[in-house]
C-alpha cells in the first residue's frame, strides 16, 4: 500500500509540473509511466521561427514535428500515437522510433563474424521465413533511453545514451550508444548515431518516423512527388530481403526525376507486386560516408518539402503499405498509404551480402552515421 500511494505521489508531483523549462526555447513534460515502472518525459524543442519537435525518452520516439506550410500556417507532419500506453502495445510498434542494433532484416536472423555464428531473436516469419527485424522482440524502440538536453549555439538538442548489453537480443558485444537529435534554426531535425563495442558486432541504427507533409490526418501521401539520388535498387526474395540488385531506369522505381507516388502504385513490377506497393531500398549515389544529398519529397498542396541528407549507403522508403484504420492513433483511426517512411541504412540484410557496405564493428573502432531531415517550403 506505501508503495501504491509513494507512485501515485510521484505521478501527481511530476504531472503537477505540467512543463519546465530547461533551457532556453527547450521544455519537458511528465508523459507517462512505462508498464516496468519507469518515468517517461517528452522533450519539447522550439526554435526562433516556431516550429516544434517533441521527442519522448522511450525509444527516442519522435511524436510530434511542427512546421509551416506555404501560407505560414503550421502542421503536426509526424504520425504516432497520444499516449505512452498505445506506443508501448499498439498495432504500430515503430511508429517515431530509433532503430537499433540492426535497423531492417538480417534473413533467418543469424550471422558470422571471424567464423563464429551468432544467432539473433526471430521477431517475424514472412513467408514461413524466421527473421530478425529492427532490432528483435525488444528492440532499442523498446527501452528507455538517458536523456540530457543540449544547447549548442542557436541550436537546440537531446543526447541519449544507453548501454546494449553484451547478448541482448543475441548480439555480441556490450554496446555503448549515443543519439543525438538537433533541431535547428532552419528546421532541420539532425541526427548524429555513435556506437563503440569491447567485441566484434554489427551496428545499424535508423529511424523509423512516418512523414505525412500535409500533416499526420491529412490522408494519403501517394500525391506526395519524390525525388530520389539512386540508380538502382536491391530486390527482394519473398522473405523480404535482398537477393539482387537492379537498375531502376524506366521503370516505377525510377525517381531520379520527380514523380508523385501515385503514378505508378499499380504498376506489376514484381518487386513492387511482391511487397505490395512503395516498400524498396534505394543505392544512393557516390557513396564514400560523407554526408551527401539522398531524396526530395514535396506535398503539392502545402507546399512543405522536405530533404534528406545521409552518410548512409542505402534510403529505404516504406509507404504505409500495412496500416489501416485498425490502428488508431493521432486523429483516429490511420489509413492504408497514411505516411511514409525515410529509412537510412546500411542495406538489409548486410550480413548475408559480403558486396554491401560492411556493418561490422570493432573494438577500437567509432561507428558514426548522420542523417538529416530539412524541412523547407516550395513557394
Amino acid at each position: 500500500m506505501n508503495r501504491f500511494f509513494a507512485f501515485l505521489y510521484l505521478a501527481v508531483f511530476v504531472t503537477a509540473c505540467a512543463e519546465c523549462e530547461v533551457i532556453p526555447g527547450m521544455k519537458t513534460a511528465f508523459y507517462g509511466i512505462t508498464q516496468d515502472g519507469d518515468t517517461v518525459t517528452q522533450y519539447t524543442l522550439t526554435n526562433a521561427s516556431g516550429a516544434q519537435f517533441k521527442v519522448i525518452d522511450y525509444g527516442c520516439r519522435v511524436t510530434n514535428i511542427m512546421v509551416p506550410d506555404r501560407e505560414g500556417k503550421m502542421a503536426d507532419v509526424v504520425l504516432g500515437y497520444e499516449n505512452l500506453k498505445d506506443y508501448e502495445t499498439g498495432a504500430e510498434r515503430f511508429f517515431g522510433a530509433l532503430l537499433g542494433r540492426y535497423a531492417n532484416r538480417i534473413a533467418g536472423g543469424n550471422f558470422m563474424i571471424d567464423s563464429v555464428r551468432h544467432q539473433l531473436s526471430c521477431n517475424e516469419s514472412p513467408n514461413g521465413h524466421p527473421g530478425h527485424l529492427h532490432g528483435g522482440v525488444k528492440g532499442f524502440d523498446r527501452v528507455m533511453w538517458k536523456a540530457m538536453p543540449v544547447n549548442s549555439s542557436d541550436t537546440l538538442g537531446i543526447v541519449f545514451t544507453r548501454c546494449s548489453p553484451d547478448g541482448e537480443e543475441g548480439y555480441p558485444g556490450n554496446l555503448d550508444c549515443k543519439v543525438t537529435y538537433y533541431w535547428t534554426p532552419d528546421n532541420t531535425w539532425r541526427i548524429e548515431y555513435e556506437a563503440v563495442t569491447d567485441q566484434p558486432t554489427i551496428v545499424n541504427m535508423s529511424q523509423h518516423c512516418y512523414f505525412n507533409l500535409q500533416g499526420y490526418d491529412g490522408g494519403s501521401v501517394l500525391n506526395h512527388i519524390v525525388q530520389i539520388n539512386a540508380d538502382s535498387v536491391t530486390v527482394n526474395t519473398p522473405w523480404y530481403v535482398p537477393f539482387s540488385v537492379e537498375s531502376v531506369v524506366g521503370g516505377p522505381l525510377d525517381f531520379r526525376t520527380p514523380h508523385s507516388f501515385a503514378e505508378r502504385v499499380t504498376s506489376p513490377n514484381e518487386h513492387m507486386k511482391l511487397m505490395g506497393g512503395y516498400s524498396a531500398n534505394w543505392i544512393l549515389r557516390d557513396y564514400n560516408g560523407d554526408l551527401r544529398y539522398a531524396a526530395t519529397v514535396t506535398e503539392p498542396q502545402s507546399g512543405r518539402q522536405l530533404e534528406t541528407y545521409t552518410t548512409e549507403p542505402g534510403l529505404l522508403i516504406y509507404t504505409g503499405i500495412g496500416i489501416s484504420e485498425k490502428i488508431v492513433a493521432k486523429g483516429g483511426p490511420q489509413q492504408k498509404y497514411g505516411g511514409l517512411i525515410l529509412e537510412t541504412i546500411h542495406h538489409p540484410d548486410t550480413p548475408h551480402h559480403p558486396e554491401f557496405p560492411s556493418c561490422v564493428l570493432r573494438p577500437h573502432e567509432k561507428y558514426y552515421s548522420v542523417t538529416e531531415y530539412r524541412f523547407t517550403v516550395q513557394k
